[in-house]
This record gives structure tokens, C-alpha cells and sequence, in this order.
């Protein structure tokens, strides 16, 4: 499908082709813009149907950039991305993954304001994760991701990680994004017995509930759970795990069409969760 904009995107905007499950309150949130903003941006637009590689205008950042943990920096006469990461001591790629309103690395402009994120030090920006597959461990590049929410994961080569909605973050497989994991940090006065009840009756919907426990579960690290439910039905399988993590209580929700692919991407949504952690 040809991905075209038309008319060119006007200045202090860039071009961004829709993808599945896009809608302009995403968008806003994840380029720190508003829906207004990106209607006016597109005359003509219909914000209710959004095409699949249709490309449409997005304002770039007006003033700040969302810097949960960092500095800002105003760009001067004379600056790179490239020059400014390395007066800061830090990877280029996590100056970039700071400041996504950024289009092209190569284009920016005197007074503009970007984040000079924050590293932990004890998590490098590339790392290799544990992946197990049919019974052999393989180890595959991974780059670290930080969450509005306050923690960060490692997210495999062949996958994206993207707020999807406020308090709920995403991983979809970069190939066929109906494999997807729902990531939520819950407050701290959830209810386990409620949280239970919720997701036995959202898998009621797509079949009988099943719930695993001890060596049931594939990867150890789910073990310790406070509960792993799963459902299926011939056309896809959804597993729920609520479990604590770096004393936080995670809730992972993993969509799973049935299909070759899946042997393959289930292993790689659990090491990616494995590796969930609270700076």
C-alpha cells in the first residue's frame, strides 16, 4: 500500500503513516501535541476513520518535550543531536527515544527545547535478553524502554512497545500487530480477589477459563504469580498474569492468534516481561 500525504504537511509538522489501532488521542499523547492540534494540521480530516497507511500531519512539539526523568536543554547555534548526546555521556538512540516528537535526528532548530534523559546505571540502552524457545535458550538484542508509567522493559528487535492509553502501555510484533501484550501498573490498594473475578469474566468471553500454577506455567519467573489465567478458542488465546514485580503489581493481559508465528512470539512477550523493572 503507497503511504502519500497530500497537501504537504506545513511547516513545524511532520508526516506519520497510521497504523492498526491508531486514533488521534493516541497519537496526542505519544507526541505530546492535542487532537485540536492535529485536526488543524489537517484540513479535510475525519477524525472518526483513520486508514491504515494513511498519512496524515503531526504538530511537532511546541515547547516541551515530556521529561518524566531528565533535564531540559534549549538547543543553540551550532548543536546536533549527536554533539549534544555525547557532551551529555549518553547513547544517541536514548536521546532520541527522550524526545519522539523528534522526526529527523538530523533537523533541529536553534531554541528548541528537547529532554536530555536520565539513564539508570545499572541498565544498559542495548542489552541481550534470554529467550526460550522449544526448549533452547537463545539470546537476542533488546533495547530498553521507558514507561509513563515509572518502570522500564527491554523490547526485542522485532517488536514495538508504545503507550497505548493513559496507565496502560503495549507490545505488538512488529509483523502481525494482533499479537499484542497490554501492560498496566495497578494502584497500590488493588484488590486480588476482584482483580481475579474481572479477568475470569473478561475470558469468559472468549472461552473457558483455565487457570495455571506451579510447573503448569512455561517460564519460572511466572510462577510466583498471583494468579495465571488463560482462554482460548479456535481463533486466538488470551492469557492474563497479575503479579508483583520491584514491589510493584503488575497486570499483563497477552493476545495470541492461533497460528505458526505464535510458537515463536509467546517465549518473546514472556522475556520481554521478565525484564520489567522499577528504577
Amino acid at each position: 500500500m503507497s503511504r502519500q500525504v497530500f497537501p504537504p504537511c506545513p511547516p513545524g509538522t511532520f508526516i506519520y503513516y497510521i497504523r492498526s489501532g491508531d486514533t488521534l488521542y493516541r497519537l496526542a499523547r505519544r507526541y505530546n501535541t492535542t487532537v485540536d492540534a492535529i485536526v488543524n494540521a489537517n484540513p479535510g480530516l475525519d477524525p472518526h476513520w483513520l486508514r491504515v497507511a494513511q498519512g496524515i500531519c503531526i504538530p511537532r512539539q511546541p515547547v516541551f518535550p515530556d521529561c518524566l526523568s531528565g533535564t531540559y536543554y534549549t538547543v543553540r547555534y551550532g548543536d546536533t543531536l549527536n554533539k549534544i548526546a555525547q557532551r551529555n555521556n549518553i547513547p544517541l538512540q536514548a536521546l532520541l527515544l527522550a524526545n519522539p516528537g523528534i522526526a529527523n535526528p538530523d533537523l533541529i532548530y536553534v531554541n528548541q527545547v528537547i529532554c536530555i534523559p536520565e539513564l539508570p546505571s545499572v541498565r544498559p540502552l542495548r542489552n541481550k535478553i534470554v529467550v526460550n524457545v522449544e526448549g533452547m535458550t537463545e539470546y537476542r538484542e533488546a533495547t530498553l524502554n521507558r514507561s509513563d508509567q515509572g518502570y522500564s522493559i527491554y523490547i526485542l528487535d522485532d517488536f514495538t512497545f508504545t503507550g497505548e492509553e493513559p496507565g496502560i502501555d503495549q507490545i505488538f510484533f512488529n509483523y502481525d500487530d494482533s499479537y499484542f501484550v497490554r501492560i498496566q501498573l495497578l494502584p497500590e490498594d488493588a484488590n486480588i480477589i476482584s482483580l481475579r473475578e474481572n479477568a475470569l469474566e473478561e475470558l469468559r468471553l472468549v472461552g473457558t477459563p483455565d487457570e495455571l500454577t506451579g510447573t503448569e506455567i512455561f517460564e519460572p519467573f511466572f510462577q510466583s504469580a498471583e494468579f495465571y489465567l488463560r482462554a482460548s478458542n479456535p481463533t486466538f488465546s488470551k492469557e492474563i498474569i497479575v503479579m508483583e514485580i520491584a514491589g510493584e503489581l503488575f497486570r499483563f493481559n497477552m493476545n495470541i492468534p492461533v497460528g505458526v508465528a505464535s510458537e515463536g512470539v509467546v517465549p518473546s512477550f514472556l522475556a520481554m516481561l521478565k525484564t520489567v523493572d522499577i528504577p
